[in-house]
């Protein structure tokens, strides 16, 4: 959970050789069409905020380095407080 209401923190393991991660963003259930740019990031970790407290979202990740984007890592979801 975040620091204050509808922010929620995100951490991931480190890539090796990725420059910066991007992460995306879906409401409850996800789809393959509803996951949706949120941020990127230059560490293995992201504040997400502006989220509608007591709402489930799901989260993914992908790092990018030197030969492009990486593939998604499996879906997280947490409910936002």
């Amino acid at each position: 959970m975040g620091d204050h209401d509808g922010e929620v923190d995100l951490q991931w393991d480190t890539v090796r050789g990725a420059r910066s991660y991007v992460i995306e963003i879906s409401a409850d259930p996800p789809t393959n069409t509803s996951w949706q740019h949120k941020t990127v990031s230059t560490k293995s970790r992201a504040t997400i905020e502006g989220l509608t407290s007591g709402t489930k979202y799901w989260f993914r990740v992908a790092a990018v380095g030197a030969n492009g984007q990486s593939g998604w890592s499996d879906p997280a979801t947490k409910i936002a407080p």
